[in-house]
């Protein structure tokens, strides 16, 4: 299947016209030609993207980006493909958190039953546990980084993994028994933090 047959309209969040943070600016140049709802790098990109304007409390643009996507890519049936899911079930996670910190409970609770329905996780307890004890050295790791576009690739992946678990376990999955939700709470506030300011610094 050709690249045009895949390529579907992007969402309006997602394009570059009337941007005012240069480096958004040029992400969406870059998206907006390639959007999609089948390929793995595109996916990936597009959940970084609203992870960027969630980062920068433009949380109405956010869920423009993510419901472009949750609302088209169903919850994968019998034969799963998770280099499509993976990406998606964290954008579901992503709109999950801002709508049920912004007390759209139906919203959520929708967003939540797809991350539930499958998670994109192993039931690994040690990799988990382990990403979680691991995050603080590489959100510091992260910012580190020189480049913008790797500062930001980090710190956007690392934060939406975190977002992924938080909502696991506030939905009471029994993943959410094996770490501290509230540490993994503290860990988002302060990767949003970071990535906000990196973005702000190449506006």
């Amino acid at each position: 299947m050709s690249r045009s047959t895949t390529t579907v309209p992007p969402p309006a969040a997602a394009l570059p016209a009337n941007e005012t943070n240069r480096y958004l600016a040029k992400v969406k140049t870059s998206l907006a030609r390639r959007w999609s709802h089948t390929r793995m790098k595109e996916l990936y990109d597009q959940a970084d993207l609203a992870r960027f304007l969630w980062a920068l409390e433009r949380e109405a643009e956010a869920l423009d980006v993510l419901r472009s996507v949750t609302a088209a890519v169903p919850v994968p049936g019998a034969e799963p493909n998770y280099n499509v899911w993976s990406p998606v079930v964290t954008m579901n996670a992503l709109e999950a958190r801002i709508r049920r910190l912004a007390g759209d409970e139906a919203g959520a609770a929708t967003a939540t039953a797809r991350i539930l329905a499958d998670p994109g996780l192993a039931p690994n307890r040690d990799f988990i546990t382990e990403e979680i004890a691991k995050a603080p050295a590489a959100l510091e790791e992260a910012n580190a980084e020189t480049s913008v576009k790797w500062a930001c690739h980090k710190l956007s992946r690392r934060t939406g993994s975190l977002i992924h678990l938080c909502e696991l376990a506030v939905a009471g999955h029994p993943y959410g028994q094996w770490y501290d939700a509230e540490e993994v709470d503290r860990l988002i506030v302060e990767g949003r933090a970071l990535l906000a300011a990196r973005l702000r610094a190449a506006a």
